[in-house]
Parts: C-alpha cells; structure tokens; sequence
C-alpha cells in the first residue's frame, strides 16, 4: 500500500524487517510453503517473501507470480526492482492493478507526473477502481493540487475505498488549508467509533489544538500516552506556525 500524504509534524512510515521463524519449524514450512508465506507476510519479513517468488519465477515465468515478486520489492522499498520485474507485464498489456503498482513505484521516486499518467490508464481501465481514485489524491496533493485532490479523495470514499484511510488524507487536504474545523468533523467520528491509528488520532490532535480545543486534544494525548507532558504539547501546537 501506498503512504498516505502526511504533514510535517507527523510522519509515520516504516518498514519493519523482521526474521520469520525459527530453524526448529524449517521441515513444517517446506511441507506447507503457503504457510510459510502467510507467516512472513505477517511479520513483514520481505527480504524472504523476495526470495520465494524469485524461486518460483525462475521455475514458471507467471505472470502472477512476477506481479507478486515486484510487489514485495515495492513493499520493501525497492522501487526500482519493483519496476524491473513489472515491465514485461506492463508490455504484454497489463490490468488495472499493475499500472496502479508501476504509479505507486514512480510516486515513491517523486516522478509525480509519470505516476499520474499509470493512474490514469488504470482508472481508464477500471474507472470507479477505489484505490487508484485515492492514489490520484495521493499524487495530487504531493504535486500541491490540492482541490483536485479533495475531488479524488471524495470519489474514492463514494467507491467504497477503506474510508478510513479516506477520511484522514482528506483531513490533511483540510489541514494544509488551515480548514483545521473541516478536518476535526472528518476524523472525531472516527474517532469515536473506535478506529485506533496514531497518524489519525496525531492528525485529529493537531487539529484539535489548531481549532482552539486544547482540553480536548489534551484528554486523547493522556488516553494514548502521546506525551508527558499533554500540556506544553497542546500549547506548542497551537502556537505552531503551519505551512
């Protein structure tokens, strides 16, 4: 998955390069290798789901298995790899979700334009694709078009996009605005309903402590252990000069 556009104060991207397993669970994995996949996927060890594909692209050249391959290496920050293996999919006549992995690929390289441009073929493809609708958001509000943005964030809610992950990249759009009340009605429900992601609930006090509402900004800092000191915090926030 894409990262969501992000402001400045909070920036919350990793990957996590974990080992998978013990050698004691070798002999179980080699007799259930979807298992295997299934358990470092999981815990995000790319390096070996890499090799996994590799060895089955180099016995059966599939396609799916190759899109699998060059969606490891994007999620393991290998951006150029990730292309490398996607280029023959991508001349043979590729679906929608290809073109989205290349735009994904080229928008972490900060080549906007040539990322907008597979957005586009895809959604000429699939045109209510929810996740190429809220890439386009993505890209455009990196690009600083940021009405178009909201325009694409809002198609992609109406296409059933996970509205979370919507909802908070339009209350960055609101944000980078200064709209700071817009963004708060967007993520307090969210909130309230009991979603759990610290770069929503990290936006939501920003813009909390933006609109004037210390006390409640304050309250979500001390319930989520954000700070000990929720006080200055708050206030240092407020007095923060914003793009």
């Amino acid at each position: 998955m894409v990262k969501l556009l992000l402001i400045p104060l909070f920036l919350f991207s990793s990957v996590v390069m974990t080992s998978a397993c013990s050698s004691g669970n070798a002999t179980s994995f080699k007799k259930n290798p979807l298992a295997n996949e299934s358990l470092l996927l999981k815990v995000k060890n790319y390096s070996g789901l890499i090799k996994i594909k590799r060895d089955e692209l180099k016995k059966n050249n599939n396609p799916k298995v190759r899109y699998e391959l060059a969606n490891y290496y994007y999620l393991s920050q290998d951006y150029r790899s990730s292309m490398y293996y996607l280029t023959p999919l991508l001349a043979s006549g590729a679906s929608a979700d290809i073109y989205l992995l290349q735009a994904k690929n080229l928008a972490a390289l900060g080549e906007y334009k040539k990322s907008l441009s597979f957005v586009d073929i895809a959604l000429s493809k699939q045109r209510n694709n929810a996740q190429g609708l809220n890439l386009k958001g993505v890209i455009q509000a990196q690009m600083g078009e940021l009405d178009a943005a909201l325009s694409s964030f809002t198609q992609a809610r109406a296409s059933y996009e996970k509205e979370e992950d919507v909802v908070n990249n339009m209350a960055m759009i609101y944000i980078i605005q200064k709209k700071y009340t817009e963004a708060v009605q967007l993520l307090l429900p969210i909130y309230l309903r009991g979603y759990s992601n610290p770069q929503l609930e990290h936006n939501l006090i920003f813009a909390l402590a933006k609109s004037g509402d210390l006390r409640y900004a304050k309250d979500i800092m001390k319930k989520r252990n954000f700070s000990k000191h929720p006080d200055l915090l708050a206030t240092d926030l407020f007095n923060v000069q914003t793009f």
